[in-house]
């Protein structure tokens, strides 16, 4: 009887090298980390009571205009592409461990890493942190990694729009007559007292507010976590749907994308932050014009960012504007660096450990360190990658993610950049 012949052991996982990687991915990406650091520079300069009230401290004309304009085209649009990104990321590296036989375990420490770095970076930089939050919502994506299509739609619409069911519960409550408690508004002289703390304050004393501050704003975090993962689904159909890794074949999809995209985003997106404009309700009052804006912006946010990421990729497949937009990839390939490194830029710039302009630059005059340094990181990111196939914070993460194998590939590729 001829004996078996065993079947080799299952490749093991190792990082996603340069040529797997699929580049409008990565301008996406890189796109989106533009509109993120502009959404997120009044976070960085002025109190977190005033990231979903700017009125609170800036009601000069040029400042409020300048927010309208923010919150009207780039705020939550670019995250939104940002958490499908993703989900889709996580259907790439399921893919790529079904192949080698391999379970979900390196993605759990994947994402035990990127906990990790979530938690420094909430505590230890600023409180908008979203590396926290994804990494939770990675963990109840496992629970869909097997999950045929039509489920992952189901849940992904289901879960994104559960937020409106509490939201709505809410208000009918309370025009009933029920006490609905909401987050204090501070007042001038809290607000005040919150801006000296970050412009002059000693590191103990923005530690405390920035984890108290955190602390507020995380409060209805298991609320918006659904969303979040809803999101996620997203991705992780569209990945396995193909639209993203065979656009040739699904530019009728994308074409369609982009149409709904504009003909629904903009005007609930106009309408939703002329309404805010006009009428400055308490975004967690449950009034039914704040009831109203959120459901506007609810639909208006995800169909804008369908028309944004659609305009990209079609572009994208234009060589004239694929190397007008190759700028945005550079910085995609890093993203998880350049979100660190505009979170440690902003804090230097604002903080009372750099150059102390908390609470002295508003909507209008942030728009220019947004776009300067955005504008450096692009340069910034090309010259690393000429030299090293990952960003210093990717390494980093698939270090502590793959271990020893990593430094030898690691090793590999500094070596190889060395000999450069």
């Amino acid at each position: 009887m001829d004996s078996e012949v065993a079947p080799p052991p299952p490749e093991p996982m190792a990082p996603v090298q340069s040529e797997d990687r699929v580049t409008v991915i990565d301008a996406l990406r890189g796109a989106a980390l533009f509109g993120i650091i502009t959404a997120n520079m009044r976070g960085f300069n002025s109190p977190a009571a005033t990231y979903f009230n700017p009125d609170l401290m800036w009601t000069a004309p040029p400042d409020r205009i300048a927010q309208l304009f923010i919150n009207t085209f780039i705020q939550g649009k670019f995250i939104t592409i940002f958490a499908v990104l993703f989900g889709l990321g996580f259907a790439i590296q399921m893919e790529r461990a079904a192949a080698r036989g391999q379970g979900r375990g390196f993605y759990i420490r994947r994402l035990m890493v990127l906990l990790l770095f979530g938690i420094v970076h909430s505590f230890g930089l600023w409180w908008g942190d979203i590396l926290l939050t994804y990494a939770l919502g990675g963990f109840i994506l496992l629970l869909f990694r097997d999950r045929h299509q039509s489920i992952l739609l189901r849940w992904g619409w289901g879960l994104y729009w559960f937020l409106m069911i509490p939201l709505a519960g809410a208000m009918i409550a309370k025009l009933a007559g029920a006490d609905i408690p909401s987050p204090p508004t501070p007042d001038a002289a809290q607000l005040a007292e919150t801006v000296r703390i970050y412009s002059h304050g000693s590191w103990s004393e923005i530690f405390r507010k920035r984890a108290q501050e955190w602390a507020t704003l995380n409060g209805m975090l298991p609320l918006f976590m659904t969303q979040i993962v809803g999101l996620f689904l997203f991705g992780l159909y569209l990945w396995r749907k193909g639209v993203i890794r065979d656009i040739e074949s699904h530019e009728i999809w994308w074409r369609k994308g982009r149409i709904i995209g504009a003909a629904v985003g903009f005007p609930a997106s106009i309408a939703a932050n002329i309404l805010f404009f006009k009428y400055h309700p308490d975004p967690f009052g449950m009034s039914p014009i704040a009831t109203g804006i959120m459901l506007l912006s609810i639909i208006g946010t995800p169909t804008l960012s369908l028309f944004y990421a659609s305009t990209l990729v079609l572009a994208f497949q234009n060589p004239v504007w694929r190397r007008r937009l190759m700028p945005f990839s550079y910085v995609g390939r890093m993203a998880l660096t350049n979100y660190l490194l505009q979170t440690v830029l902003c804090t230097m710039l604002y903080y009372s450990y750099g150059f102390g302009l908390f609470g002295k630059v508003g909507p209008l005059l942030g728009l220019v360190p947004t776009v300067v340094i955005y504008g450096l990181q692009v340069p910034f990111s090309k010259w690393w990658l000429s030299k090293h196939r990952y960003g210093p914070m990717e390494w980093l993460w698939r270090r502590l993610t793959y271990g020893s194998l990593d430094v030898t590939r690691a090793g590999e590729w500094t070596q190889a950049a060395q000999a450069r």
